[in-house]
């Protein structure tokens, strides 16, 4: 039998907020709970808003708050950031559980918004999209949320674009085409080709991450392309690490590393602190994988003088036949309102236009909207900068970034740290060559299981 545990500080999230009788939340309502006109106003009747978000200030979100503020006499934001760590996280939660004013806030993984939804700390839109005719579908796509209780509790933001990143002088040495779909196949055999030279003078041909390694991360994109939601579990409630799609991935990287010598082993990696970024950028990688937030680093010139044009391809997907782009990469920054908001009405008009035209100041730093109505090409010309054709393939860019794919949605999350941490002790010892792929995911099956099952 499952043994179901409750971490000591969510059971305090849950108790605290059954004591202070919190309203909204997780409580079913299906109308707004502040449409009673009790909007906590200042002086002549000034509703103020505190909106918390992880983006620095200066990257966006204080531009947008300062738009939202001039057209806006009547409600005016503020704007608070906590960093997008564990203790920035438990910064948030212990303002939500303490009381202390936060109308809205940006979750950054969707275990975290889950695990705030169970605690009743989020209140339900479906209520405010209804009263105010917010077409979500219209806006950001049918399938753009993922619904607990059959309730709509966040928009999202933005979509988060991860992509190989290609050194387009290699590729044209080297006779190959910019890819706009390609399989991990297809992806090795690249990495093969544009690989050249040893020693201090060798060029590899991938590095699958922007800063250190890190094995799940890059796990859980590729097997989600092919297994789609939830591929870390079944549905008896044990762990998928099974599925072949697992020991394939590893597999692929140990090609990669060990045999084909196209991508820097992992313990060369992590002792000397490559930075992906610096690599490529000083024409040590040929292919690289970042996401839109990291292009700004191939846009300063001052810190990384180059010459060479960067094109765009897709992440790989394991199969022809792979269905998704897979995790790591989809809608992001989950905008929600706190369920103990005083200002639950004024918090719904802030938030329509921030999740649509609002969050334009933010997409210079990278955060391509998820609204479906963002002019594509300001978009484009806002994250490539000025001239993009000097330092980009501005047409492979458009084509991967604004796809139209099918993104993943999870919705389970048990023990997934521990899982996390599961994969990157296994996957390490795979790449090592201390243990086979086989040997590692029997071991991360049972070590899983134990967790999930308790036996």
């Amino acid at each position: 039998m499952k043994k179901i545990t409750i971490s000591l500080f969510s059971f305090c999230l849950i108790l605290t907020l059954a004591l202070t009788g919190c309203s909204g939340g997780g409580n079913g309502a299906s109308a707004p709970s502040g449409s009673s006109g009790t909007e906590t106003g200042g002086k002549n009747g000034v509703v103020k808003l505190k909106f918390w978000g992880a983006v620095p200030e200066e990257s966006g979100p204080k531009q947008a708050v300062d738009n939202w503020n001039k057209a806006n006499p009547d409600i005016q934001v503020e704007y608070v950031r906590f960093v997008n760590d564990e203790s920035g996280n438990t910064k948030l939660e212990t303002a939500l559980l303490a009381g202390d004013q936060v109308d809205l806030f940006i979750n950054y993984r969707m275990d975290k918004l889950a695990k705030r939804i169970d605690a009743g700390m989020v209140e339900p839109l479906d209520g405010y999209i209804e009263q105010s005719g917010f077409d979500v579908a219209d806006n950001f796509g049918e399938n753009s949320i993922t619904k607990f209780g059959d309730q709509t509790y966040y928009i999202p933001a933005i979509i988060l674009n991860d992509f190989v990143t290609l050194n387009k002088s290699f590729l044209d040495e080297a006779g190959l085409p910019i890819p706009e779909q390609w399989t991990w196949d297809e992806y090795m055999d690249f990495a093969a080709a544009l690989t050249k030279g040893d020693g201090a003078d060798k060029r590899w041909g991938s590095y699958t991450d922007l800063l250190q390694p890190k094995i799940f991360e890059y796990l859980d994109k590729a097997v989600k392309t092919e297994l789609g939601p939830d591929a870390f579990y079944k549905e008896d409630g044990s762990s998928n690490f099974d599925d072949p799609a697992f020991k394939r991935y590893f597999d692929i990287m140990y090609n990669l590393e060990k045999t084909l010598k196209a991508q820097p082993p992992i313990a060369e990696a992590k002792a000397t602190k490559m930075e992906g970024i610096q690599l490529y950028l000083t024409n040590k990688v040929a292919m690289h994988w970042i996401g839109t937030a990291s292009l700004r680093n191939i846009k300063n010139t001052t810190d990384y003088p180059h010459d060479f044009i960067t094109a765009f391809a897709p992440p790989p997907k394991l199969t022809e036949n792979s269905k998704y782009l897979g995790g790591g990469t989809g809608y992001l920054d989950f905008t929600t309102i706190n369920a103990r908001s005083e200002n639950k009405e004024a918090a719904w008009k802030f938030m329509q236009w921030y999740v649509t035209e609002g969050n334009e100041p933010l997409i210079a730093g990278g955060r391509v909207p998820a609204w479906k109505k963002a002019d594509k090409d300001k978009v484009a010309s806002l994250i490539l900068g000025d001239n993009p054709e000097q330092l980009f393939d501005v047409e492979s860019f458009k084509r991967v970034v604004f796809a139209d794919v099918e993104y993943v949605r999870d919705t389970k999350f048990d023990h997934l740290a521990e899982i996390q941490k599961i994969v990157e002790e296994e996957g390490e010892r795979v790449l090592i060559g201390e243990k086979p792929t086989e040997d590692a995911v029997k071991s991360m099956k049972e070590r899983a299981d134990k967790l999930l099952l308790g036996s």
